[in-house]
């Protein structure tokens, strides 16, 4: 992938240099709490000092566990190859992960598996997802026995793209990774991968290495992140709150490689803020884009393939709040030139709400900032010389909208630029919230079901009662 290092603007290589000298500083001095016995084990193996759950980490060690970490891999599944690293041509887009409600309608309430059924549709008609995420979010209607099994198989159900897995316990994620595997019949590649996050200030907690030792044994992807919130579980200033979760992630990273030597990692920046006003976690401000610009850089530094964020909001509606943030947010996050972009579209509330209408629009968003971002074509062909020397002096140039014109404009789906007259009789003044409506509904109606094989079918039938079955 070309980069043209737009982040490079905002934070200087002395920046960069003396962040990862102090992070180093602390994983000597400090050292990180790692929740877990069997890597207090390998800590000691490696001859570093372990007090108790505390674990010193030293600079060779870092140096070692970051040349280990492979810098590109292919992400599979039944149905794609997606390369991720020095190879891509393009940012990869990935779904929601983890909300807990939608909005559809203006209607905010909790999400059901309905819910889950209709984005992971959404997402694989979706020109700007690649990935799907088992977590997409929350289904409270689905019982508990069934959650992990439902989770992960639906969105294998409905979609051949590839999956990001579930975290957490041991036993769920050896569950999730297993289901992946024997659906799409490929046991000896990347087929998931996972967020992992710390528990900070200076802690892995028991869940998360749990989640790393399962990832990384499987040969699986690690999306190893820290997530001090400043002010609350960081220090309250942007530049000791960076310092200190890049500490996290390269302890997270060290114990990867590990665990497993060659094990895929991947630098996920943290979209968590705080608004002190309220103690609470927010990410749709100019702060997430400062930090991103920052953590770019430190992960081009240490050479490992990155994933941001993409339109985030706090909004609770789809308002102008949720535009503008979503545009800057998911502006930014292209900007990094990340890798990966996950949490692309939807997401609003502080990560605790997925819209329909939202999801819609931020596709749009994604689209145009990309155009943004992409230079003025002056080869021959666009410099128009010839149509120039022809047209006549106060002439127009209106014609069929020519393959020029095309490849310089975008077309947005869901703006209104008609005139006002135009708009209030042909469409009747509808919204632009209500175009996404039916976009969205539209998209879910014309959905095409997958072939399943025979082994894929006996699996769902064996695993999920009929009401989470295919519909």
């Amino acid at each position: 992938m070309y980069k043209k290092h737009y982040t490079r603007n905002f934070v200087t290589k002395e920046s960069v240099e003396l962040i990862h000298e102090k992070s180093l500083h602390l994983l000597k001095t400090k050292g990180i709490r790692f929740c877990s016995a069997e890597l207090l084990e390998l800590f000691k193996a490696r001859g570093l000092k372990v007090d108790g759950e505390i674990v010193y980490i030293t600079e060779e060690l870092v140096n070692e566990a970051l040349a280990s970490c492979p810098r590109n891999f292919v992400h599979v599944s039944r149905g794609k190859k997606i390369p991720i690293g020095t190879v891509q041509q393009k940012t990869v887009g990935q779904s929601s992960l983890g909300p807990i409600n939608v909005l559809q309608e203006g209607i905010h309430r909790p999400a059901t598996a309905d819910d889950f059924v209709n984005f992971i549709k959404l997402f694989h008609t979706s020109d700007v997802i690649d990935i799907i995420d088992c977590e997409l979010l929350y289904p409270h209607d689905v019982p508990v026995p069934y959650r992990t099994d439902f989770m992960t198989l639906a969105p294998m159900m409905y979609s051949d793209k590839p999956l990001a897995g579930l975290n957490g316990s041991a036993e769920v994620c050896r569950r999730t990774i297993k289901l992946a595997q024997e659906f799409n019949d490929i046991h000896d590649q990347v087929l998931m991968s996972t967020l992992v996050t710390s528990a900070p200030p200076f802690a892995w907690d028991r869940h998360m290495c749990e989640t790393l030792i399962e990832y990384a044994r499987n040969g699986q992807v690690c999306c190893i992140a820290g997530v001090g919130l400043a002010g609350l579980t960081g220090p309250p200033a942007l530049a000791g709150n960076i310092i200190q979760n890049n500490t996290e992630r390269l302890a997270g990273i060290v114990a990867t490689q590990l665990v497993n030597p060659g094990a895929p990692v991947i630098y996920q920046f943290s979209a968590l803020q705080t608004d002190l006003r309220y103690s609470l976690c927010v990410c749709g401000g100019a702060e997430t884009s400062v930090e991103w610009f920052v953590e770019s850089e430190l992960a081009n530094f240490y050479g490992l393939p990155k994933r941001s964020h993409g339109c985030l909001s706090d909004a609770k509606d789809d308002d102008y709040q949720s535009g503008r943030e979503s545009t800057m947010v998911g502006l930014s996050a292209l900007m990094c030139e990340p890798e990966v972009s996950y949490m692309l579209a939807g997401i609003m509330d502080s990560f605790n709400t997925l819209g329909y209408e939202k999801f819609m629009l931020d596709e749009d968003t994604y689209r145009i900032s990309g155009r943004f971002l992409k230079s003025v074509d002056f080869s021959d062909e666009f410099l128009c010389m010839d149509k120039m020397e022809k047209i006549e002096h106060s002439a127009n140039y209106i014609a069929r909208t020519t393959k020029t014109y095309k490849h310089d404009f975008i077309f947005p789906e869901f703006a209104n630029r008609k005139a006002y007259s135009n708009w209030e009789k042909e469409e009747h003044s509808i919204s632009i919230r209500d175009r996404a409506t039916q976009a969205w509904k539209k998209r879910i109606a014309d959905y095409v079901p997958l072939e399943l094989d025979k082994a894929q079918i006996k699996m769902i039938e064996e695993l999920l009662p009929p009401e989470l079955r295919l519909k």
